[in-house]
């Protein structure tokens, strides 16, 4: 008697936590359990008795076959997954978010009583503005109670290359996330522009859930991102511009950093010059430089030497020095506009041609200047450098105006 009051126990200790039905329970002793009679679970013929047609009750702690045995709980019981058995209460697995329930079916739904009186003007979904990305987030819960399907969310282009949606957990709520380049002319994204900043919009669609009765239409809102006018935003934007890409190392060759080189129309450097763009003679090419992912707080970037070729050979008859040792040369008119002073750096020149030939070689030699432990000259006539310089270079077309 003793031995049989201490195995009720454990078997009461054991699923208590999953409110698994004890097979020992006087209320449950009508019901017969597989193990006592050799049965077996199937989702199409649920649980039954080996040896007889009759049906019975997973018992705790025996797994059974397959993963969706809701036939072979009675009716006002559960089939809990996690320990395949029937429960008092209903079980959901993985485990439902904060604000969502579990139903008798083991389905996460949203619990609508959290968001009493909602309304589609209470609905602000969340935008995040990185470099390279617009993340747009909503919750899914949110939308279901307004009658909307979050899985629809959609940009303004529909087409599988631009929309990438996932679901995640925040905060213990699930969300639904989609993503837009931070680019012009990508998937519908429009671009305005003024004196200081950037403005790059679009649009998310959401379609209504399919259930019997509507109560609201499809939706649509807009979203914008701001980014503050600079070399690298602009480089951003064009999809095929004038520019070139190198990497620079830190102090002891640690680290490895991209420095671009673009030229650009105006002095403010927001509108780059394009491929196959000509340039016209006379008018000013602004060229800035920038450097990426350095520490701002150690580095300054350092323009070296600059120098002109008509051909893609820095070292052609004809090419002349525009920028040596950091200092302007007297041969067409230079101006430095900017230069160890941030991780940006910039010059202008006159636009000019080469007798009888279409292109203008621009070939940079820039490195990063540490200025924790040593003097960045802007001009001088000797030089000892910590780091070694690397060459940037563009090419640029001239023709008439």
């Amino acid at each position: 008697m003793k031995l049989h009051f201490v195995i009720a126990l454990a078997l009461l200790v054991k699923y208590a936590g999953a409110q698994c039905i004890d097979p020992s329970d006087p209320k449950y002793v009508n019901m017969t359990f597989c193990d006592s009679c050799s049965g077996s679970c199937t989702p199409d013929n649920g649980c039954s008795c080996s040896a007889q047609d009759t049906t019975c009750v997973p018992t705790p702690g025996i797994d059974c076959i397959n993963s969706d045995f809701s036939p072979c709980c009675p009716e006002g019981l559960f089939y809990n997954t996690n320990q395949s058995c029937c429960s008092t209460t209903p079980s959901c697995d993985p485990q439902c978010a904060t604000d969502e329930v579990c139903n008798s079916l083991g389905i996460c739904e949203c619990n609508t009583t959290l968001y009493p009186n909602l309304r589609l003007s209470d609905f602000h979904p969340t935008v995040i503005c990185e470099n390279n990305a617009m993340t747009v987030t909503v919750s899914k819960c949110e939308l279901a109670v307004l009658g909307l399907d979050s899985s629809t969310m959609r940009l303004r282009n529909s087409s599988i290359e631009c929309n990438f949606p996932y679901q995640q957990s925040i905060n213990g709520q699930t969300v639904n996330i989609i993503q837009a380049k931070a680019a012009s002319n990508w998937c519908g994204n429009t671009v305005m522009d003024d004196d200081s900043n950037i403005y790059i919009s679009n649009t998310i669609y959401i379609e209504i859930l399919d259930k019997p009765i509507i109560t609201t239409n499809n939706i649509r809102f807009n979203f914008t991102c701001v980014y503050n006018r600079n070399m690298q935003t602009s480089l951003k934007l064009p999809g095929n511009i004038i520019k070139q890409m190198v990497y620079l190392s830190g102090v002891n060759q640690i680290g490895l950093y991209p420095v671009t080189m673009a030229a650009y129309k105006d002095s403010s450097f927001t509108e780059p010059y394009e491929n196959n763009e000509n340039v016209v003679v006379g008018s000013i090419i602004y060229v800035g430089i920038f450097v990426t992912g350095a520490d701002g707080n150690q580095y300054v970037l350092q323009i070296e030497t600059c120098v002109a070729s008509p051909t893609d050979n820095r070292n052609d008859v004809n090419a002349f020095y525009l920028i040596k040792d950091g200092c302007v040369q007297e041969t067409v008119s230079t101006m430095v506009l900017q230069n160890i002073s941030a991780l940006e750096a910039a010059f202008s020149i006159s636009a000019f041609q080469f007798q009888n030939q279409a292109n203008v070689n621009l070939f940079c030699d820039v490195r990063l200047c540490d200025i924790t432990n040593e003097t960045c000259s802007k001009c001088a006539t000797a030089r000892s450098f910590n780091t070694a310089t690397n060459e940037v270079k563009i090419g640029l077309t001239l023709g008439a105006n």
